[in-house]
């Protein structure tokens, strides 16, 4: 039996690596899995697989639930450069078998988890190798760097800023004085121009 090494690269960390075995018939779902636990990754998002080319366009889709949505994806004519939208081909990870779609001997594939503010890990097939009996796959088998936090940006974080309550608070009391007056342009209209 034989099992596929493949190494896993982030796109924003150049330390970031990790080097994964796992056997062929084993589902996107055990990669998924194994990706989450060994990039210590809490898990709760959503993510795709996506089969690529050799230059990293993506081919198809293996998703981790499915959304009952195809997204058109943008490529470009290699005549004229003009881009065009083809539905990439979806398929579920639980149903897809690696072996079902390893067709080159360096597979490129990009793993993207959390949609709202995305992580892409670039991955590459290196080396078929021989599975040993003792090992219970798939398996992280050479790990380097840790996974620096992903920061999702708070939009309403002036509100805890001690300055900004300050001066919310100062323009509150000019408006309940009556020192804070609104000047009114005579011109403005909410009629449409062009009537």
């Amino acid at each position: 039996m034989q099992a596929y090494r493949f190494r896993l690269l982030f796109e924003e960390q150049e330390d970031f690596l990790r080097d994964i075995e796992i056997k062929p018939g084993q589902t996107f779902k055990d990669f998924h899995d194994i990706i989450i636990q060994s990039a210590e990754i809490e898990g709760n998002e959503l993510a795709s697989f996506f089969i690529c080319d050799p230059r990293w366009n993506k081919q198809r889709e293996i998703t981790l639930i499915d959304m009952g949505v195809k997204l058109p994806e943008t490529d470009f004519d290699e005549d004229d450069r003009k881009p065009l939208n083809v539905p990439l081909p979806v398929m579920i990870m639980e149903d897809v078998k690696i072996r079902e779609v390893i067709d080159d001997p360096h597979q490129r594939i990009l793993f993207e988890y959390n949609f709202l503010n995305p992580r892409t890990f670039f991955i590459e097939l290196t080396k078929i190798v021989d599975a040993d009996a003792k090992k219970q796959y798939p398996i992280c088998v050479k790990k380097e760097g840790t996974l620096t936090p992903s920061v999702t940006p708070n939009f309403l974080s002036f509100l805890d800023d001690p300055d900004e309550d300050a001066m919310l608070g100062e323009l509150d009391k000019l408006i309940e004085s009556g020192e804070l007056e609104e000047e009114i342009d005579e011109n403005y209209t909410t009629e449409p121009e062009w009537q």
